[in-house]
């Protein structure tokens, strides 16, 4: 028998009532107990995933997640020792990546990574072994002995930078490993102790930024930056990552004679890159883009670029989102300074929707301007919101995004690095998500932070910001909205889903072969029930006189 969810609900609460009121009804102490499940179990339905069911064959492999799961937390608490996804990722990193749990997470099919940059997307190790390679690329040591580097036909000789070969550097050396970690250690933000190395927000971007602005003029050069997309792509693919929506300016790709190209040009390479991959793969969706600004610049730069954008996304609708504006919220210009520009679309004559994928509200701060950012967000049409960390500390902003349905991009390992938290238990996006709130997992800025395609993220998400019996349901939803919160277009975002279907049953299937667990339903039901630590027989948790006044309800 089937019940509405209201009615359930209802009756939970006069259930509740009957239980608190001392001159109510008698109460046994099972009929007691059942309530109290039925509660708990009503308010686990309502985080993200809640309402999934799992097939037998997924409550097989729901099983095996959650007793990796359960036997992290619960050696943690009755032990009191320390619980390792808590901790500095950087600390953390090691032990995550030894666990059978991050290593099933790695094959997961996630779907789609919507929030990414363009110049920090490709795993840090493939710009040292393989850009830093490449012939015609310099370096330089500029301030605070941070290394510069670009490609030069033939380096200018009155700069500042005394720039230097690589190859040639790297040759004299006498140790090339050496040599390497130290390049790969300049341009990341790891660090033994990032609590010491990054006391605070401000000091975690200072470096964030300055790694950006060292690997831009290398990135840019177009044959690197044609191999860098191509090798991100494979990198994300292999991770069980089917589609990507990337950040970036787009414009500044160079060539050693010169050569300086546009924003078009970026989109068309973008294209380009993405169609060949699809050619070759079948079994990937593709890659869009969101142009993006930076919010040190002034009102008419925005402007001018969010004409441009307009422009690509009449022209390459299937390639171009919308448009961004990032940076670091606390230092530089909030959205309402450029309201004039980014209402410029609106004020055409018809109306033009360029959709919005703004970051907003990354800070710990209440009430300042950063935060405020999400209110532009939310008046200016947001498709998605980046971030919105400051989301939970304003309530009628959350009860407009709830109205809305705009989905938000959460970042939880960069929220951690640039020193937003130190515990991800205490992220504010753990109640939001409990709350069932249009969200993905993203990876942001991997290059820099060491992080794998998705991956890292999910795993943090499971078992650090989630209920302790928050299951495989969680992370099948989330694989669920990054397509469903994607950009593209309904008919190929029904094609994406399918395609990302077919993955996830060959996962499970594959997993179960691999598990060498029973094969038949009622072995797996059996299986899965006794991994989760649920009841096996299908009895109600409902106390007889419950349907009673259930059916009353119902009648009146």
């Amino acid at each position: 028998m089937t019940f509405s969810n209201w009615k359930v609900r209802h009756l939970l609460g006069v259930l509740v009532l009957m239980a608190s009121d001392s001159l109510s009804m008698p109460i046994s102490k099972d009929d007691y107990l059942k309530m109290r499940s039925e509660l708990i179990s009503q308010d686990e339905k309502m985080r993200i995933g809640g309402d999934l069911a799992l097939s037998p064959d997924e409550l097989i492999v729901n099983g095996i997640f959650m007793k990796e799961k359960r036997q992290m937390i619960e050696e943690s608490r009755q032990n009191r020792t320390v619980f390792v996804p808590s901790t500095s990722f950087y600390q953390s990193k090691k032990l995550i990546d030894q666990t059978a749990l991050f290593q099933l997470i790695q094959k997961l099919p996630k779907g789609a990574a919507l929030h990414l940059h363009d110049q920090s997307m490709v795993s840090l190790d493939w710009i040292v072994k393989n850009a830093t390679y490449r012939d015609n690329v310099y370096m330089c040591l500029g301030r605070n002995n941070y290394l510069m580097f670009k490609v030069f036909h033939e380096p200018p000789q009155n700069d500042v930078c005394h720039w230097k070969l690589v190859q040639k550097e790297r040759e004299s050396s006498h140790d090339v490993e050496a040599f390497d970690l130290n390049l790969n250690n300049n341009l990341s933000l790891v660090d033994t102790d990032p609590y010491d190395a990054f006391p605070d927000n401000q000091a975690a971007w200072l470096k964030f930024k300055s790694v950006f602005d060292r690997l831009g003029p290398l990135l840019n050069y177009v044959p690197i930056y044609r191999d860098m997309v191509w090798r991100t792509l494979e990198e994300f693919r292999e991770a069980n990552v089917q589609y990507l929506e990337i950040r970036g300016g787009f414009t500044g790709l160079y060539d050693t004679d010169g050569t300086v190209h546009d924003a078009r040009y970026g989109v068309q390479l973008i294209k380009s890159i993405s169609d060949d991959f699809v050619n070759k793969y079948p079994d990937f969706t593709g890659v869009k883009i969101i142009p993006t600004g930076i919010r040190n610049q002034n009102v008419s730069q925005i402007l001018e670029e969010v004409k441009t954008t307009m422009a690509l996304h009449k022209e390459f609708p299937d390639v171009v989102s919308g448009y961004d504006l990032a940076g670091n919220e606390a230092l530089y210009q909030p959205l309402s300074y450029y309201s004039e520009a980014l209402l410029y679309p609106s004020q055409q004559d018809p109306p033009y929707h360029l959709p919005y994928f703004f970051h907003a509200g990354e800070t710990p701060w209440q009430g300042t301007e950063t935060g405020f950012n999400l209110a532009d967000a939310i008046l200016l049409n947001a498709t998605r919101v980046g971030h919105a960390y400051a989301l939970s500390k304003h309530p009628k902003f959350l009860q407009l995004i709830l109205q809305k349905g705009i989905p938000v991009e959460v970042q939880p390992i960069t929220n951690q690095i640039l020193r937003l938290l130190d515990d991800f238990r205490n992220h504010p996006m753990v109640s939001l998500m409990a709350q069932n709130l249009p969200l993905v997992i993203s990876c942001d800025d991997r290059t820099t932070m060491g992080l794998a395609p998705l991956s890292h993220d999910f795993f943090v998400a499971f078992t650090a910001m989630s209920s302790e019996d928050a299951d495989l349901t969680l992370l099948k939803q989330l694989a669920i909205n990054s397509i469903k919160f994607s950009s593209l277009d309904p008919a190929k975002k029904e094609k994406a889903m399918e395609l990302w279907e077919k993955k996830w049953y060959a996962y499970i299937d594959d997993v179960i072969r691999q598990s060498g667990l029973a094969s038949s339903a009622r072995d797996r039901r059996s299986v899965a029930a006794q991994g989760q630590g649920l009841p096996n027989n299908g009895s109600t948790l409902f106390p007889p006189w419950a349907f009673i006044l259930l059916l009353f309800n119902t009648l009146i």
